[in-house]
């Protein structure tokens, strides 16, 4: 199950990260600058990156979280979870911005370095699919930051990462334990048995040793 929650985790944050940057690379505005005397408008592009630079920041951080869950466990993994949910509340804000305020947008063009005073601004047509596009993606962040949040209490990396000192330190914790079971007289699985009889030789433990 706590497999599952990391797939499911990994794929909504990967997507959430692919959508921010597919927007990052979208047209959002065109703005319409007048010239003085009148003359035909020029047009000056906008896309995702200058309307929201942190975007693909972001997306960055997101990839780099997908790998982290693999790596840290406990609250170490709750804050990872809790930051990429934070980065997907963060970059609903300018997806907010361009579906609402729109062509009465005046901070985008100051970003495009332009001076109103100077030249005229026609009009702010905009596109509204970067914008939708922006809020999947925060939402996909949202649902995933929530199942990597449900695998914080398990293990984080695989015990064949571990180092050689660690992983003979949990065999012998393991053994011990199944001694105590098997002298109270509890069941225990055979395949369990012979998977820890196996780790103990091949770490140079002696499970039959009760006097260890």
């Amino acid at each position: 199950m706590n497999r599952r929650y990391q797939a499911i985790a990994s794929i909504l944050i990967l997507v959430a990260a692919l959508g921010l940057w597919g927007a990052s690379r979208m047209k959002w505005a065109t703005i319409l600058v007048g010239e003085n005397p009148p003359s035909p408008s020029r047009v000056v592009t906008v896309d995702g990156s200058q309307w929201s630079p942190w975007l693909v920041a972001v997306a960055i951080a997101m990839v780099a979280a997908v790998g982290a869950q693999f790596a840290v466990r406990g609250m170490a993994l709750r804050l990872v979870a809790i930051l990429v949910a934070i980065g997907g509340g963060v970059s609903v804000i300018p997806a907010i911005s361009l579906l609402t305020e729109g062509q009465d947008n005046s901070y985008i063009v100051k970003m495009a370095g332009l001076d109103p005073s100077r030249n005229p601004i026609d009009g702010i047509p905009v596109e509204s699919t970067p914008g939708y596009l922006v809020i999947a993606a925060a939402v996909c962040a949202v649902i995933g930051a929530v199942f990597m949040m449900r695998t914080a209490n398990k293990s984080g990396m695989s015990s064949k990462y571990d180092s050689p000192a660690a992983r003979r330190a949990e065999l012998e914790r393991k053994v011990f334990a199944e001694r105590e079971r098997a002298a109270a007289g509890e069941p225990v699985a055979p395949e369990t048995n012979e998977r820890f009889l196996w780790d103990s030789l091949d770490e140079g433990l002696d499970p039959t040793d009760d006097e260890k």
